[in-house]
């Protein structure tokens, strides 16, 4: 049913947020709906460990790894980042609960659609710019870590103008896989000129099916669409973003992602490409 889809945005459990499903269901179910691979996600630490523990027991799907730089593994950190790279990272997100825009919109580490099971110590909330608006030293020295090992750098839930810096500078560096992270959900949502501008640098746009959802509702599927053709296939990668308990499990969620595009007008050769071939090069797959 998803041959050779790959997720590289879905959230597992364990977590500080109630999950449908755990690690180990996850790559469960989605091996058996035959996708290729799954990356996990969570906000709270390192999936590395997790995921290699999994892919030793689950059989016939790849499963990856991911590390997010929120306050609890030190924020923008780059020992956590080198460590994580050299365990089997794939993607590395700048901040998304601990950054300053997420907590700027929620006022809070969490979430108005998902409370957290526990009351964790406040936060400042995390930026990378400086007051002057100039990048921090330290996410010049993560970006050349992440171009070192050859995997994604993905932007989190920073503000358009954080990410809009840190994609140019990190393309001016030679950095090949970078990853806007879900444009269209209202807590960072760019218009279509940004998103396009985006795309024109070089970079990726994750397009999700949690923006389509009841209480994350940010966009009419009609109007993604029309994203994913003005900012070019060859751009977009379709996630879930999934793991939420009110939602959909990530595997039955992906395939009502994938009918309901091509209900709307898109190909299968279109959705193979945001699907499976963009996916595929950003984790370095054959």
């Amino acid at each position: 049913m998803l041959n050779g889809v790959i997720d590289i945005h879905v959230h597992p459990g364990p977590s500080i947020f109630p999950r449908s499903v755990d690690d180990f269901q996850l790559a469960t179910q989605a091996g058996a709906l035959g996708m290729r691979a799954i990356v996990l996600k969570s906000h709270e630490e390192s999936t590395v460990s997790r995921a290699r523990l999994v892919a030793g027991m689950v059989a016939g799907i790849d499963v990856y790894g991911s590390l997010v730089l929120n306050d609890y593994v030190g924020g923008l950190n780059p020992f956590a980042v080198d460590l994580a790279i050299r365990m089997g990272a794939k993607i590395v997100w700048m901040p998304t609960v601990s950054a300053k825009q997420h907590l700027d919109h929620y006022g809070g580490h969490g979430y108005r659609e998902q409370k957290s099971a526990v009351t964790l110590l406040p936060q400042k909330g995390i930026t990378i710019l400086s007051p002057k608006g100039n990048l921090f030293p330290v996410v010049y020295d993560i970006i050349d870590l992440i171009k070192e090992g050859d995997i994604v750098l993905a932007t989190g839930h920073l503000s358009p103008r954080e990410t809009v810096l840190l994609v140019k500078t990190a393309r001016e560096r030679g950095l090949s896989k970078v990853l806007v992270t879900h444009p269209d959900l209202l807590l960072n949502r760019m218009n279509m000129e940004l998103q396009y501008e985006l795309a024109n640098t070089g970079a990726f746009l994750e397009k999700s099916m949690l923006s389509l959802l009841p209480a994350w509702k940010s966009i009419e599927p009609e109007e993604l669409v029309k994203s994913m053709r003005n900012i070019g296939l060859e751009r977009c990668v379709l996630v879930t973003d999934l793991g939420q308990v009110d939602q959909p499990p990530p595997g039955e969620g992906y395939h009502q992602f994938l009918q309901l595009l091509l209900h709307h007008g898109l190909k299968d050769s279109d959705l193979e490409v945001m699907a499976c071939s963009n996916p595929s090069f950003l984790l370095g797959l054959s």
